[in-house]
């Protein structure tokens, strides 16, 4: 079964704000101009300049570069009003200016610096959903200022192109990490992950979706099991007239801890359905605006219509904004989960008959996110290298397929099958490397981790090892423990598979004995312990090459089970469910 990805302008992550220059010699008519601040004259950098006819329609809008300078063409004679908005500030607008046909005018603009905050706004009782909020409501008030921050996106998007193929000195270069997971679709916990980090000239990371389709096919294509197309809204979708008349806005409320912080715009599809395949899939979600600067800081979404059987997929993802210092927007960090199914043959019970059911296996969760903004031809850093190998100790052999990582950063690497890994350009500065390994959770143990400091340019070695059986023993077990027993280890689950703290778990075997003058005696032999408030045991100094009774008991929920002979330092993972008898 193939999954794609197809976000509505989303495949490659190279998000760096780039501005379009004022271009020079232009025909037509052309409104041009600086924008400077009120308080003290300085330019006012990425401010959205946009040109209005006289019924107040927008017909091109473009940002002000570095210098506050900004031009813009009339398509024919006649009045015209400039308007600038910038996110987080008062708008301003020019009288009415009359254009002559091949006229060039000087316009200036002058903006009031004082800041928006959205402090104020409370989320009330009513929550009615409203297209196209007006003005003077609360909902128009985020509208407004959530638009100009994805306004604001969007135009960094199309001016980085245009600047790239001119070989503008103010495009950036971007560091950026593109990454992909397979994820527990229960514990979103990450079974596998893989990922890359470039440094390139920025390009436009859009493809472009038409709204219209969007509408009429849905933002998933496809059936359920086979191949499907993911699209996700980014700033142009949720700019077009087509979401915006097809989609309701109202207040949303953040989580109490965050309360004071933010405040959201939530948005939702007009048509939405119960039924099954009765509409396209529609997209849901939330702008979370920052209340102190009025800022759009993320955007979270999830799909509406969608099948009985995905309406619990997690199917859904999110995008984070965040602003240059220029005034520049771009989309910083981003990723979409999407849901696999396999095809699984139900038992039957003497009642039912067998049959196929799709189940949810796993979600694969694609995006990327930048590192680093920086002017082209730079002078970079000398990067460090980081490199080692990973042994498990246990089992006397190296661990390949393992990532180690340092902590709070995108820098990564999957040791090879002699268990080496190399992590270059690796900025220097102190880090926390550690590893991740399946072998790691069969033996519930935390990841390893060691402190290290790079210079710059220097290549470092840096080793990892999994205890030893002894070192093991000792951590969970009261004492040291001799390479002749054995260990066994694991969680235990009541009957709601919650993990069950304080059960008894007791192993039994029968050890034989000479009594004397009487010859040999067999003598039955229990060790116990008891869960922790995570529900995990370690049963220790168990016999090796002896087959084990392992009894759990908590109320009246019991489990009992049958183990082989375990070889000498074996250590074993045994998970167990309690029952009721």
């Amino acid at each position: 079964m193939t999954r794609r990805w197809v976000p509505s302008r989303l495949l490659v992550m190279s998000c760096a704000a780039l501005l379009l220059a004022a271009p020079r010699g232009l025909r037509g008519q052309v409104i041009g101009g600086r924008v400077t601040a009120k308080a003290d004259g300085a330019a006012v950098a990425g401010a959205i300049v946009s040109l209005a006819d006289s019924t107040g329609r927008v017909l091109t809008t473009k940002l002000a570069n570095d210098a506050g300078l900004y031009t813009l063409t009339a398509p024919a004679a006649g009045r015209y009003t400039v308007r600038v908005e910038r996110v987080g500030f008062r708008s301003a607008a020019s009288a009415v200016t009359a254009v002559r046909q091949g006229e060039t005018i000087n316009l200036p603009m002058i903006v009031d610096t004082e800041g928006v905050s959205l402090r104020a706004l409370r989320v009330s009782a009513d929550r009615r959903c409203i297209v196209r909020p007006q003005e003077g409501l609360a909902v128009a008030q985020l509208w407004n200022e959530a638009r100009k921050a994805l306004s604001a996106t969007e135009l960094t998007q199309l001016a980085q192109t245009a600047a790239k193929t001119r070989r503008d000195p103010h495009r950036f270069t971007v560091r950026f990490r593109k990454f992909s997971r397979d994820l527990d679709p229960h514990s979103f916990i990450a079974m596998r992950e893989d990922g890359f980090e470039v440094e390139a000239e920025a390009i436009t990371p859009f493809v472009a979706a038409d709204p219209e389709l969007l509408v009429r096919d849905g933002y998933i294509v496809g059936e359920l099991g086979v191949e499907r197309t993911y699209y996700a809204p980014d700033a142009s979708i949720l700019l077009s007239d087509r979401f915006l008349d097809t989609h309701c806005f109202q207040l949303q409320e953040a989580a109490r801890d965050k309360r004071d912080a933010l405040i959201g715009l939530a948005f939702e599809p007009l048509r939405l359905t119960t039924r099954e395949h009765a509409q396209p899939v529609e997209v849901r979600g939330v702008l979370w605006l920052d209340r102190a600067t009025a800022e759009l800081r993320y955007m979270e979404y999830s799909y509406a219509n969608l099948s009985l059987e995905e309406r619990d997929s997690h199917a859904g993802g999110q995008m984070e904004f965040r602003p240059l210092p220029d005034g520049r927007w771009i989309v910083w960090r981003w990723y979409i989960r999407m849901p696999r199914y396999q095809r699984k043959r139900t038992a039957s019970d003497g009642i039912r008959p067998s049959e196929e059911r799709l189940e949810l296996v796993m979600l694969r969760e694609e995006g990327a996110e930048i590192t680093s903004v920086m002017p082209p031809n730079a002078n970079r850093t000398r990067q460090a290298v980081l490199r080692g190998t990973v042994f498990d100790s246990l089992r006397g052999g190296a661990l390949g397929g393992v990532r180690v990582f340092l902590s709070g950063t995108s820098l990564s690497a999957i040791t090879d099958s002699t268990g080496s890994y190399v992590i270059d350009s690796v900025p220097p500065g102190r880090y926390v490397a550690s590893v991740l390994t399946p072998r790691l959770d069969s033996l519930l143990l935390d990841p390893p981790s060691r402190s290290v400091t790079l210079s710059a340019g220097e290549e470092k070695a840096l080793d990892f090892s999994l205890p030893s059986f002894r070192t093991l023993a000792t951590r969970l077990c009261s004492g040291a423990a001799s390479d002749s027993v054995s260990l066994i280890l694991g969680v235990i689950r009541d009957t709601s598979s919650a993990t069950a703290a304080g059960a008894t778990v007791r192993a039994e075997w029968t050890e034989v004995l000479r009594r004397g003058m009487n010859g040999l005696q067999s003598q039955p032999v229990t060790n116990e312990t008891t869960s922790t408030a995570g529900g995990r045991y370690a049963l220790c100094g168990l016999p090796s090459e002896k087959r084990l009774t392992i009894r759990a008991r908590q109320g009246g929920q019991v489990v009992t089970t049958q183990q082989p002979p375990a070889a000498r330092g074996e250590v074993r993972r045994l998970d167990l469910t309690l029952r009721k008898p």
